[in-house]
């Protein structure tokens, strides 16, 4: 992997890269963080705030290849989210050449522009639409996806950021928050109803109608994820469990164990009138016990 500097200055430096063989990409380097971020999807890939352990997990076996989703980080799924007639899951603004618009760095974070624009760029979703994202790292990584209907007749979208939280093992973590709030169980059928979550062990696949923020807590790391939602309405708790993990070609050997994706999401249609801008955003804070 090699890389050249695209801007620098006394608070930190973005270095154009490439991913495998041909996915290009930004390594950055701050005073208050490091991260990743593939052009590919405009999906951020790493991000590691001070003397934390990292926060955000990547597969080892993550294809980066044209055509290939990259499991791990905060892939955008959009327009759709989870499986949608015949076009697979969770859209395609993932798989998605983006434009790097602009970089700016400060004493306290790097922002990262990205964006992208198109119309039929898929059977099931033939619209016109431009995205924009905006991404502010630092002691916090903050995400804002910008969505615009650029057609004439009213869009209806759902999606998700399909964030993958590294930690120590997901038997360790719980989401208290969640526990009074209301849930579709996706791997049951069941739907509407309450319990404790314990912990985050798979398989797990759970929607949450909760748009507060919330706090994911590994005991063993003794730190507390943080994530507060900007115009989502539920999230999404996900793990695969050992049997299903083993059959994704792209979650290396024992991958499962060191992840939970909590994803905050608007899983149900959304309706985006023509000429008109929605966003989708969070915030992500780590602390240490």
């Amino acid at each position: 992997m090699s890389s050249s500097i695209l801007f620098a200055n006394q608070f930190g430096q973005v270095d154009k890269t490439t991913f495998g063989e041909a996915i290009r990409g930004l390594l950055i380097k701050h005073q208050y963080c490091h991260a990743k971020i593939s052009l590919y999807g405009g999906q951020v890939l790493t991000w590691q705030p001070g003397e934390h352990q990292a926060v955000l997990w990547l597969s080892e076996d993550s294809e980066f290849s044209p055509g290939k989703a990259i499991r791990g980080g905060i892939p955008l799924c959009w327009p759709w989210f989870g499986p949608y007639k015949d076009g697979g899951n969770h859209g395609f603004a993932r798989q998605q050449i983006w434009q790097l618009d602009s970089i700016d760095i400060n004493k306290d974070a790097v922002t990262v522009i990205l964006s992208w624009h198109g119309e039929k760029a898929h059977p099931l979703w033939p619209a016109a639409c431009e995205l924009r994202q905006e991404l502010v790292l630092g002691k916090e990584l903050k995400q804002t996806l910008y969505m615009k209907n650029a057609g004439d007749d009213e869009l209806e979208y759902s999606g998700a950021l399909h964030s993958y939280f590294c930690v120590s093992a997901p038997e360790n973590v719980d989401i208290k928050a969640l526990n009074r709030a209301r849930f579709d169980d996706k791997l049951t059928g069941e739907k509407g109803q309450t319990a404790i979550l314990p912990h985050c062990r798979g398989p797990l696949d759970r929607v949450y109608h909760y748009d507060k923020a919330v706090q994911l807590v590994d005991h063993h790391w003794q730190r507390t994820i943080e994530i507060l939602p900007e115009n989502t309405r539920q999230w999404v708790v996900w793990n695969p469990g050992t049997e299903t993990a083993e059959k994704m070609p792209d979650v290396h050997h024992g991958g499962e164990h060191e992840f939970v994706c909590l994803e905050g999401a608007n899983s149900q249609w959304q309706k985006l009138p023509p000429g008109r801008w929605v966003i989708m955003g969070q915030t992500i804070r780590v602390t240490e016990h």
